[in-house]
């Protein structure tokens, strides 16, 4: 079995909060991580299991009216399974009859036998993720969608049923998705755990993956006192508002009046009522601080963020690049009767991407105007006061959370495991030396970025027309 690689030291939370994983609340570390054991932490549980999941977790459901920093409530066997201190082994048995039903690629899963970290399940469900630009077919490297109960019900393995096997099609660093994640819980917005791994297929070693947990019910009881709630995901329609959420828990109910119930405030709520009439649906203050994360690492693939402004192109010929609203989730909270919003594909954040289309760096502006298509944002930035509010909010993220020398370390750390692993699969198509690239443009992104983002903050208070749009 390929040999397992720990850091010495590093927290599951990564230096980015100041407690352990397992505590209740905490707020943002300013020195680097905790250190814990190298030693592999034994299950006090199988971690294989039928059980049925858990319901009923501490909640941590963000607060109204401030930024939150509470922690979820995570158990010990799905900490494991998302171990950042470790290369993960992850091997895939499936049979010649079902391989050929995966190509071409479609939303029916196949059975596999699945190993992770030499723990083995039977019958574990299996597809090829086939998002735009990181779609790979089965003779190169794909990436894998994974859910263990597709075929015997209440399988979970280390108390996880849902998680994606990413090929860093985009992200040739292997971080980006990790340190994203981390800000955002950091900031009290849930967000999926992920970890790297060493991916083999009928005794082939594919190559190094990004090992991220999926939104569902499970992961939804980790943050939310109440996981029964809608869950809806952006289905990527370009010609629906807010990109045609879909339905993807609760579908045998299929109620999507909540749904219904935001359409119709957005369209006929006047300008001087809009943000009052939002807040009694959507956690505002939630998605103010969802959305600053999101400018701050660039994330443009994602809802709000909008770099399809032209003075960012490149060439007077260039398409205007990802203008619409993609890769997040929405979760109406029970709990609160509001919706949240969740981070999702973040991928091509921190200065990457469409790097051939953009000028995409450290200094790209902060205070755009969203998306268009993203209906419920687009509205709120018409509103002087919470362009006020988003600036100060900004300001918050890169005061209590943005952690340069956390990151950088956390980067380093993920670093050396990918330099272990030496991409050396058979179907990796990412060198050594493309990584080592990648990896300094993001440690540049998040080194520079506070200093360039704080300027542009006081740069527009300090003009002449504050709740002008900048």
């Amino acid at each position: 079995m390929t040999q397992r690689l720990r850091w010495s030291a590093v927290g599951l939370c990564v230096g980015l909060l100041t407690a352990s994983c397992g505590a209740e609340s905490a707020s943002p570390a300013t020195s680097g991580p905790p250190p814990v054991s190298s030693a592999p932490v034994e299950p006090t549980q199988p971690v294989v299991t039928r059980a049925p999941a858990s319901t009923a977790p501490a909640s941590t459901a963000p607060a109204s009216t401030a930024p939150t920093t509470s922690l979820p409530s995570f158990s010990e066997q799905s900490e494991q399974m998302f171990d950042q201190a470790m290369l993960h082994d992850v091997d895939i048995e499936i049979s010649n009859e079902n391989l050929a039903l995966l190509d071409p690629p479609t939303d029916d899963r196949v059975p596999v036998r699945l190993t992770v970290d030499g723990t083995t399940a039977d019958e574990v469900g299996l597809r090829l993720k086939r998002g735009w630009g990181q779609f790979r077919p089965l003779d190169e490297k794909p990436g894998f969608s994974i859910e263990t109960d597709e075929f015997v019900d209440g399988l979970t393995m280390f108390d996880v049923d849902r998680f994606t096997l990413g090929n860093a099609a985009w992200d040739h660093s292997f971080v980006n998705e990790p340190l994203v994640y981390e800000l955002y819980r950091a900031a009290g917005v849930p967000a999926p755990r992920t970890a790297l791994a060493r991916v083999t297929v009928n005794g082939e070693t594919f190559g190094l993956y990004v090992m991220r947990e999926t939104y569902d019910e499970r992961l939804l009881a980790q943050h939310f006192a109440d996981p029964t709630g809608n869950l809806y995901e952006s289905t990527g329609a370009h010609d629906a508002p807010d990109m045609g959420l879909e339905l993807r828990t609760n579908k045998r109910r299929d109620d999507t009046s909540d749904l219904a119930a935001i359409v119709e405030v957005v369209a006929t709520a006047s300008d001087e009522d809009y943000r009052a009439a939002i807040e009694e649906l959507v956690d505002v203050d939630q998605l103010m601080t969802y959305w600053a994360i999101e400018a701050l690492t660039g994330h443009h693939d994602g809802y709000a963020y909008d770099l399809s402004d032209p003075a960012l192109l490149l060439g007077a010929g260039d398409q205007l690049w990802n203008p619409y609203p993609n890769n997040f989730y929405v979760y109406h909270d029970p709990a609160s009767d509001r919706w949240v919003f969740l981070p999702h594909g973040a991928d091509m954040a921190l200065g990457m991407g469409a790097s051939d289309t953009y000028d995409v760096g450290p200094s790209t502006p902060v205070l755009l105007p969203p998306k268009v298509n993203a209906t419920i944002a687009w509205r709120l930035w018409q509103d002087p006061t919470f362009r006020t509010d988003f600036v100060e909010r900004t300001r918050w993220v890169l005061d209590e959370i943005w952690d340069v020398p956390a990151l950088i370390a956390q980067a380093d750390r993920l670093a050396e495991l990918v330099r272990a692993d030496g991409l050396t699969g058979s179907r990796e198509f990412v060198t050594m030396a493309e990584f080592e690239n990648s990896l300094a443009e993001r440690k540049d992104f998040l080194t520079r970025r506070p200093e360039l983002v704080r300027a542009e903050l006081a740069t527009w208070e300090s003009g002449d027309g504050q709740g002008e749009e900048p």
